[in-house]
């Protein structure tokens, strides 16, 4: 699914350096945090990852695998502010695997090309002395999409939502 997707929607997957995982709450509320991930088109898979300090999203893709990803801030991407915003609803899976840089080396190699500064707080001895242990042990998510979606606007201005893939 991912390898057929047009080139405007293939830049935004590319190029945007933070998406928003949305999963449900116990009570069926959406819930949404900022990502960094890595799109792999060839396997049809968003990968994530997040730190066991923070569990919560975690929890929630064990009760209930269905996630939405939006690509919407396009801050440093390079990208115009006319781009249209991507959606991509999929599956997740978060098997309790505790990783650091090893089993997600494919991970950080694209989030320190995104966002080269980043790699400043994980060689900081200042930076780690004040970062919780917990974020440094993390989890692979892995996101099967289903569904890719974009936004736009018609020809009367009024935003629609279009399925592309």
């Amino acid at each position: 699914m991912l390898a057929n997707l047009s080139e405007d929607v293939t830049d935004v997957l590319r190029r945007v350096r933070v998406c928003e995982l949305a999963t449900l709450s116990k009570e069926g509320r959406s819930v949404a945090w900022p990502l960094a991930y890595l799109w792999k088109p060839e396997q049809n898979e968003i990968v994530l990852s997040t730190g066991v300090a923070y569990p919560r999203k975690l929890e929630h893709i064990h009760r209930d695998d269905r996630v939405s990803l939006l690509f919407s801030d396009f801050t440093g991407s390079g990208l115009p502010s006319t781009t249209a915003p991507v959606l991509v609803q999929g599956r997740a899976t978060a098997p309790d695997e505790l990783h650091t840089a090893e089993g997600l080396e494919d991970f950080w190699a694209e989030l320190f090309r995104r966002q080269p500064d980043s790699l400043h707080g994980v060689l900081s001895p200042e930076s780690r002395e004040m970062t919780p242990k917990g974020y440094w042990w993390r989890v692979r998510i892995t996101v099967t999409p289903e569904r890719v979606w974009t936004f736009s606007k018609n020809e009367t201005g009024e935003q629609i939502l279009e399925r592309v893939a």
